[in-house]
């Protein structure tokens, strides 16, 4: 998986530009994150592919010690005021339990096989810790056109070299059945929580608004169990 790291670190290296260095206060995903995580004052927090830490920000504001981990140094360099670490999602460079929650926002669908990546984060976090992960939803409808899935829109749009790697190259952004994601967490995690983020862009029509799992962006919020003691008690 090396050379898939490579690829995905030189792409967003040279995409640096097109990625905003902050987002607002009001934004669904850094709103639905906040929620899954609770309160924040004094909690580490692990922001996986952080970027040039713009929820990273959000987060640290209310009180989180937050460090970044990202692959891209250039996106790394943008991220200022921040503890950040040049790393891959898949070998974390930190001891078992070191987290009381990890978050990772549109990370999912740039690393290939993500069961190294959630072995991972459930090995730096706590016991009690939690997870938070937001990515895309493949049964979506496009947010434009709704009468069309989301994902047949992405991959003519691929091919049109509209997306962040080359058509029919080695490395491609993967979206995910909520379910069968859900289904993932729940061997190593507890309280595994699916919720259907609703964006500005779709508030406006009717089939997202009364079909949550018709839009795009998905919180999947989970827990680790917490210790358990010599006698069977947690």
């Amino acid at each position: 998986m090396l050379a898939h790291d490579a690829i995905v670190a030189a792409r967003f290296d040279e995409s640096e530009a097109r990625f905003k260095p902050r987002v607002g206060p009001e934004d669904v995903r850094l709103l639905a994150v906040l929620n899954a995580l609770g309160p924040l004052e004094g909690l580490r927090v692990l922001d996986l592919g952080c970027g040039k830490g713009r929820f990273a920000a959000h987060l640290r504001d209310r009180g989180a010690e937050v460090i970044g981990l990202d692959l891209s140094a250039a996106m790394l360099g943008r991220a200022c005021g921040l503890d950040r670490v040049r790393a891959s999602a898949r070998r974390l460079p930190f001891a078992d339990s070191t987290f009381g929650a990890v978050v990772a926002i549109e990370v999912l669908e740039h690393v290939g096989a993500v069961e190294p990546v959630l072995d991972e984060a459930r090995r730096v976090l706590s016991p009690g810790g939690r997870l938070a992960v937001v990515d895309k939803n493949l049964g979506a409808l496009d947010a434009r056109r709704p009468w069309l899935p989301s994902a047949v829109v992405k991959r003519v749009d691929e091919r049109r070299g509209l997306w962040m790697y080359p058509a029919g190259g080695p490395v491609r952004e993967r979206w995910f059945w909520p379910g069968a994601l859900q289904r993932r967490l729940r061997r190593d995690f507890a309280e595994v929580r699916v919720e259907f983020l609703l964006r500005p862009e779709e508030a406006t029509r009717r089939v997202f608004r009364s079909i949550p799992s018709a839009r795009l962006m998905t919180l999947w919020s989970a827990r680790v169990p917490d210790a358990v003691r010599a006698d069977g008690r947690s």
